[in-house]
């Protein structure tokens, strides 16, 4: 029983570590530290879908000169020294948050982050009880003979206790 109290503890722990993870994440997609041209222009060219209308895709993936345009402009602005935020920001602001391809780390969003840990760690907690449940039951119908004669006890003392053991089931 001692564990089904430790059991809501350690759910909680893991909770707190699956969301710190998840921000951790979110800040990392964000940071502009230490990226090279290439790096940088992928991260900005997989964030936002291209604003042409023909498919939704990112740019990186749009084959229209709509894509093309784009991809060398932030090309250039990053060239220039301007960081991936400033540029993501403005070809949102220009063109909607709409076309924003990462969905942000705010809000009512953080569930979609976090919820699939805490179902996994719910689901766990749920298969765990249901074994430890089995288990226990598996114990109790354990047949009479099963339990193993003790060698210091009389054959006739014995037989007395199964007699009573069958009795006490019986009744």
């Amino acid at each position: 029983m001692k564990t089904l109290h430790v059991l809501p503890t350690f759910l909680l722990a893991i909770l707190i570590a699956c969301s710190g993870i998840s921000f951790v994440y979110a800040d990392e997609l964000n940071s502009n530290v230490g990226l090279s041209l290439k790096s940088k222009l992928e991260q900005l060219t997989t964030s936002v879908y291209c604003y042409c209308g023909c498919t939704r895709e990112t740019i990186q993936h749009c084959v229209c000169g709509a894509a093309q345009q784009v991809d060398k402009e932030f090309e250039s602005r990053l060239k220039a020294g301007e960081t991936v935020e400033k540029i993501q920001n403005d070809y949102l602001q220009t063109y909607g948050m709409q076309y924003f391809a990462l969905m942000p780390v705010e809000g009512v969003n953080i569930l979609a982050y976090v919820m699939p840990a805490i179902i996994m760690v719910l689901l766990g907690g749920i298969v765990v009880f249901v074994l430890k449940s089995k288990m226990k039951l598996s114990v109790a119908k354990q047949p009479a003979a099963s339990i193993e004669k003790n060698p210091d006890v009389s054959e006739e003392v014995q037989r007395q206790i199964e007699a009573e053991v069958e009795r006490y089931k019986q009744g």
